[in-house]
């Protein structure tokens, strides 16, 4: 799709089904995916920086898709990883999709799989965490060398490695740490750097691997990856999301209604836009109706997605907060959204009062210090963006529905926006 998308094209668009889409259901990213494929072809680490829900994980796999004739394109995810030597089985089964890469992967674990192509992909996790343990730079070293030699190059897309990273700082004892990450972070870019040519390291997550690094002061451990951000959609383009999907499921859009939707989203992530229409969509279907007017989106708006349907879409954001700051500093970050939630901004004197509330036996400066991380967090994950006075929510959907969620009893900091 072009990225002259826009209410008079003429394309079909099929709906979002799971986590990610590729070939016919990936809509535009023209000069997107061209970006991508020129820094993988140029031989760059790139770490992928995006809001959530915005499309990193379509991304990786529409450019595997494009590139698969010429790399061996592995795709791992450690969402579920607890220790470095999980993170090392992770990226070894993601070989399982290219034979020729996993017979001489199979080869690193030697005694521990014996005949790997009988066992299940439970059975091998189990075998190879019994035989790694706590020594997992070995193996490690193995397995980028036999990727190394791999008769294409290796695009290695690596999916939450944030996610990991945080859970390995909030582990005490062995395995865990700030140690532990300096020590797998700084492994991981000698990896990078020796096979520089041979393997292309992607990553990407749903929580932004630099704020957890900061966190840390670690941030250095990351300087070799090139970064790669990106925004949600043009409106336009949105709105020619929107008509695509229209000419698939048989919609009529009454007139301004695909702006309005616009509108009311405010910043267009393109799982909230698809989110939308499947709504709306099955709201006309329920009524019997093809065309749908302002009235109709304004009411599906109010009615689903602020409502509890629309909750189990946007909790998310509430709970990946709650996995980055913990239990400790999350009524924080609840408090400094809530506040610009209701306010319509978040001001410096707002910031530095609820911060004051919360960390009174806390020092000046690391008050100081904690707000500045946490105003960096939200930036950098998608939740509020500098504006006039202060900070404000980019997306308009998530502003109301955090409004909804936990403006109620509320009692403003700052005086309330006009």
């Amino acid at each position: 799709m072009t990225e002259q998308a826009d209410l008079q094209t003429t394309a079909t668009l099929k709906r979002e089904v799971g986590n990610w889409v590729d070939g016919d259901r990936f809509w535009d990213r023209v000069h997107e995916v061209r970006h991508f494929i020129e820094l993988l072809d140029e031989g760059a680490h790139v770490l992928l920086i995006a809001p959530r829900r915005t499309g990193k994980t379509s991304l990786m796999r529409e450019v595997s898709r494009r590139i698969a004739d010429r790399y061996v394109c592995v795709h791992a995810d450690l969402e579920h990883c607890r220790t470095v030597g999980d993170a090392i089985i992770e990226l070894s089964v993601a070989t399982r999709a290219h034979r020729d890469v996993w017979s001489k992967v199979r080869d690193v674990f030697g005694r521990l799989l014996g005949n790997a192509e009988e066992l299940k992909l439970d059975e091998v996790v189990i075998n190879l965490r019994a035989g790694i343990g706590a020594d997992w730079q070995p193996t490690g070293d193995r397995y980028f060398a036999e990727l190394a030699r791999a008769e294409r190059p290796v695009a290695l897309f690596i999916d939450e490695l944030p996610i990991l990273v945080n859970r390995l700082l909030r582990t005490e004892g062995a395995g865990g740490g700030r140690a532990a990450v300096d020590v797998f972070m700084s492994w991981l870019r000698s990896v990078a750097q020796r096979h520089k040519g041979r393997v292309r390291l992607v990553v990407s997550g749903s929580i932004g691997l630099g704020p957890v690094l900061q966190s840390a002061n670690l941030t250095a451990s990351i300087n070799h990856f090139t970064r790669f951000h990106l925004e949600p959609w043009p409106a336009p383009i949105a709105r020619g999301c929107l008509q695509a999907l229209a000419n698939q499921y048989g919609i009529a859009w009454g007139a301004g209604v695909t702006a309005r939707m616009v509108e009311h989203l405010g910043w267009c992530v393109p799982h909230h836009v698809q989110t939308y229409f499947s709504h709306v969509y099955e709201d006309a279907r329920r009524r019997g109706v093809e065309g749908v007017t302002i009235e109709d989106v304004d009411r599906v708006y109010r009615d689903r997605m602020l409502s509890s349907r629309g909750h189990a879409e946007l909790s998310h954001y509430e709970e990946r907060l709650k996995l980055v700051l913990g239990d400790g500093i999350l009524p924080v970050a609840i408090d400094l959204l809530t506040e610009a939630a209701v306010v319509g901004r978040l001001t410096t004197a707002a910031a530095m009062a609820i911060i004051d509330e919360h960390r009174p036996d806390d020092a000046a400066h690391a008050r100081r210090q904690l707000l500045r991380r946490l105003l960096d967090l939200l930036d950098h994950d998608g939740y509020l963006g500098e504006s006039a006075g202060g900070f404000a929510f980019r997306s308009k959907l998530l502003r109301d529905w955090w409004q909804k969620r936990f403006g109620y009893g509320y009692r403003p900091r700052g005086e309330a926006a006009g």
